[in-house]
């Protein structure tokens, strides 16, 4: 969560910078042109009252019962006027910031609660005693505005209402418990809403009332602290009005004290109640406009508002911007990411120059710098430029995406197009400005360069460079020759070299200086050297940055090593699918084993990481690394409940996807009238003579034949293709190894059967593939069921896992996510499209117990993808055959057979 604040506030500090741009250019040129020496002392006096501030903060904790201390408390001064600007809340987001800050050292975040609002109430309080005289002052000068009543008006309003909150909750505890346990109940409804589960403890709003109340024993016990703070914030306003005198003196203009005074009293008011974030653009206007009713030029009077505004504002903002990262609301959490954090600041940072290059290719440059460069360069090669400049702009922000993503292949390209974006600035027009801030970018970016290490696919990364290479050979010699050979349908006549030149110049700028087509031939051609050149560069882009792509999923050794950790501490259904061949491995420091596949971006892992239990949570961190590090979103499929807490507390979410049916063999009866379908089944089929028996591996190749027969009957009778990733396929190494229960009909002729799988150190038994012939009886497969059940129990199992019964049991209880609550819409009312409810009616019939089954997935924003991973997984490379097939069946062929046939 923390996280995504950081991106949001540095977003939005960007977007005020870009903003508010041409004013913090005014101000550089005011500050310039005073007396330096004057504009030292304000500055200094600016140190002074934010050091003052601090003190308040200081004060007014230490008088609610918070401790702290000035060094804790300097750097947050500056944040939270950050904090406050990019996310305006009425001064709420800075002092959120205190109260945060004050949490992370130990204290009560509620008396930290109460010591902001009596540091506001102190400031704005002490306010009043300089703005009553101030109005005064102006109304006695006939120069008392309706605007500047009707802020008045709201400040004292704010005053009340804060005094107002901070009594009743020091005071009337019992008023605030109703309350909190309102704003409880709602922001856990909220949360759940979202997916989340509870936000806040069911002793939250008594804990909260109880540490106000503490609170407000301490002011009462010691009333000489709350004295003392509101002294340091009148303190605190008369070095600002001393800073502001200092810049009148900066300026050469005299003041007199009653001016000096209604001025401040002014720029502080629009400051508080301004519509705009800390009264940006408002307080610089109001305050000049009050300077020249009052007698001040109004040139100076603008001249000394923005200088003021500088020093109390924007370099304290500035300020603000390089301490925020530094606290400990961010450290905690961030120092583990600060490479991420700074790869994704200059990604967005890129965003912005992008924008900035093509505003400035298609806005005029100033005439006199234009008049410079003639002499030098020609037209024609500055319009070059700027389509230059336009180009590396649109370049820049199509490469933030893989910047974002810590492409070491995109950092390269990246700063290529910076420096062609620099050099167009300068030779276009002269544009100093954008040229120094693409060339800051370009520090930035070098100074974070090593914190881009995730690497592109190596293969295609040298397939993207000889496209790219290629394409520029071929093309300029498509071009060159066309423009040789072809030159009556063009105005001008080339020869090889000029027609060399105009190629290239037309591939690499998109610009074509003196080509004139006088046919319609010749305007085709010309075109198709843009599209060739744009898609040869865009296809080589693609290549170049795509990520990791896994194409030999596992060694020979990796899979031995697989093995031998599943035989040990595999415990699930899922346990013999992660060592199929279409899985990859990523092994833990602590003697884990994740089996996973690449798809879509999204590393995804089939259960949970199989290992020593002691090591889950690592196992889970460990994966999470190796995935971001190879540019995938990580996601785990199917995973039991028994580690849910771990996932979400490594900010993973969490999504049951359905229910897994396990019988207990050892009291399996098909005895009794909830059995009466069952048995009536079994008992039919055992009079026209079926048995089952199980055929121990290793199979014969004859009796692979006979069941590959079976299998692609049952396949071609579906519709459907072979499955992948979570469920087993007829791999012919893969069933001879495997026990196979078979159904054989009178004849000895087998028409059924079942592989049965290993779930090691669980003493359960279960299977994967279950295919009969399409002539096979009614109530063949529950007869396959209940002789697999008996034979389990003869074995010493347990229990029989009769696999998941897709979105069974989803979205059922009031409280659960509204993704969850969506799936159980599915469920219920698209059964025609996939039989949920056949698949789990026909489990539900051997009275299984059943145990939830979840999705874990990296955040809201990956759902899909990871779901399109999901698919794309279990469907092999045979997508859209499957998603065919399943649409040419009949809805209304859904009945027992395609439940019995489904199933598990």
């Amino acid at each position: 969560m923390r996280k995504t604040l950081s991106y949001i506030l540095v977003i939005g500090f960007f977007w005020i910078l870009v903003a508010r741009f041409a004013e913090v250019e005014r101000l550089a040129t005011v500050l310039v042109s005073g007396k330096w020496e004057w504009i030292l002392v304000a500055f200094l006096l600016q140190v002074l009252y934010h050091a003052v501030y601090a003190g308040l903060y200081q004060a007014a904790f230490h008088t609610v019962g918070v401790h702290s201390r000035f060094r804790d408390l300097w750097p947050v001064v500056f944040a939270s006027l950050f904090v406050n600007v990019v996310a305006p809340a009425g001064g709420a987001s800075g002092a959120a910031l205190f109260v945060d800050d004050a949490a992370r050292r130990g204290e009560s975040p509620a008396k930290a609660t109460a010591g902001t609002l009596l540091v506001t109430i102190a400031e704005l309080g002490s306010f009043v005693a300089i703005l009553v005289p101030a109005m005064y002052y102006l109304f006695t000068r006939h120069s008392l505005k309706t605007f500047e009543l009707a802020g008045a008006g709201i400040f004292i309003t704010v005053i009340l209402g804060l005094t107002l909150v901070l009594l009743i909750g020091l005071w009337m505890p019992s008023w605030i418990n109703r309350l909190l346990g309102l704003a409880h109940s709602l922001a856990n409804r909220v949360w759940t809403v979202i997916g989340k589960r509870d936000l806040l403890s069911d002793t939250w709003a008594g804990k909260i009332v109880t540490e106000f109340s503490e609170a407000a024993d301490a002011v009462r016990q010691h009333p000489g602290r709350l004295g003392r703070t509101l002294a340091i914030a009148a303190f605190a306003h008369m070095i600002d009005l001393a800073c502001l005198y200092s810049l009148f003196l900066a300026f050469d203009q005299p003041v007199g004290f009653g001016t000096l005074v209604a001025g401040y009293s002014m720029a502080i008011l629009f400051w508080v109640v301004s519509p705009t974030p800390q009264g940006m653009g408002v307080v610089e206007a109001v305050v000049a406009l009050v300077y020249a009713s009052l007698g001040v030029p109004g040139n100076k009077a603008i001249v000394i508002s923005l200088a003021f505004r500088g020093l109390a504002f924007w370099i304290p903002l500035l300020a603000g911007v390089l301490v925020i990262r530094k606290l400990r609301s961010f450290a905690s959490e961030e120092r583990a990411q600060t490479k991420v954090f700074e790869v994704h600041v200059a990604a967005v940072a890129v965003t912005i120059v992008g924008c900035v290059d093509i505003l400035s290719a298609i806005t005029p440059s100033l005439t006199e710098r234009i008049r410079i460069l003639q002499p030098f360069l020609s037209d024609a090669t500055r319009h070059g430029f700027r389509l230059a400049a336009v180009l590396a702009g649109f370049g820049l922000l199509m490469i933030s995406r893989s910047l974002w993503r810590r492409k070491r292949a995109a950092w390269t390209i990246t700063l290529v197009l910076l420096i062609t974006s620099f050099v167009s600035h300068l030779i276009k027009g002269l544009d100093f400005e954008e040229a120094s801030i693409v060339a800051a970018m370009i520090f930035w970016l070098w100074r974070v360069r090593r914190h881009y290490q995730v690497p592109s696919d190596s293969l295609s990364l040298m397939h993207g460079v000889r496209v790219l290479v290629l394409s520029i050979f071929m093309t300029t010699v498509y071009g060159t020759l066309g423009l040789y050979l072809l030159d009556r349908h063009f105005a001008v006549h080339y020869g090889f070299y000029e027609a060399l030149l105009q190629t290239l110049t037309m591939f690499f700028e998109f610009y074509n200086p003196g080509l004139e087509p006088i046919t319609g031939f010749g305007r085709y051609f010309a075109t198709s050297i843009y599209v060739v050149g744009l898609v040869s560069l865009t296809s080589s882009l693609v290549l170049m940055l795509r990520s990791v792509f896994i194409r030999q999923p596992a060694t020979r050794a990796e899979r031995e090593r697989a093995t031998g950790i599943v035989q040990s501490y595999g415990m699930s259904s899922l346990a013999s699918i992660t060592l199929l061949p279409d899985k990859s491995y990523y092994f833990t420091s602590g003697g884990s084993a994740v089996a996973f596949v690449t798809n879509s971006g999204i590393g995804l892992a089939l259960g949970d990481p199989i290992g020593p239990a002691l090591d889950a949570a690592s196992a889970i961190e460990e994966f999470r690394s190796y995935c971001i590090a190879h540019d995938w979103r990580p996601a785990f499929y199917q995973t039991l409940p028994d580690h849910l807490e771990i996932y979400r507390a490594n900010d993973f979410d969490t999504l049951c996807i359905g229910q897994e049916a396990v019988v207990d063999v050892r009291s399996f009866s098909i005895e009794g009238g909830a059995m009466k379908s069952v048995r009536t089944s079994v008992n039919r089929l055992s009079r026209l003579g079926f048995t089952a028996d199980v055929l121990e591996p290793p199979l014969s190749q004859k009796r692979l034949e006979e069941l590959r027969l079976i299998s692609d009957e049952w396949l071609a009778e579906m519709h459907g293709s072979e499955k992948r990733f979570s469920l087993g396929w007829f791999d012919e190494n893969y069933i001879r190894s495997c026990p196979i229960m078979a159904v054989r009909s009178e004849s000895g002729t087998i028409v059924a059967f079942a592989n049965i799988i290993s779930e090691y150190q669980r003493n359960e038994a279960t299977i994967d593939l279950m295919r009969r012939r399409s002539d096979a009886p009614n109530g063949t497969m529950d007869f396959l069921f209940v002789k697999l059940f008996e034979w389990a129990a003869e074995m010493g199992r347990d229990t029989f896992n009769l696999g998941l019964s897709p979105l069974a049991g989803v979205g059922e209880n009031p409280d659960d996510p509204i993704v969850e609550k969506t799936l159980g819409f599915v469920y219920e009312h698209l059964n025609q499209f996939y039989s949920f409810k056949g698949l789990h009616s026909f489990k539900e019939k051997f009275r299984p117990q059943w145990s939830p089954r979840y999705l874990v997935y990296d955040g809201l924003a990956t759902l899909l993808t990871t779901s399109y991973a999901i698919v794309r997984a279990d469907s092999g490379s045979r997508l859209v055959a499957s998603m065919l097939g399943k649409r040419l069946k009949s809805p209304g062929d859904v009945g027992e057979r395609d439940a019995e046939s489904a199933a598990p």
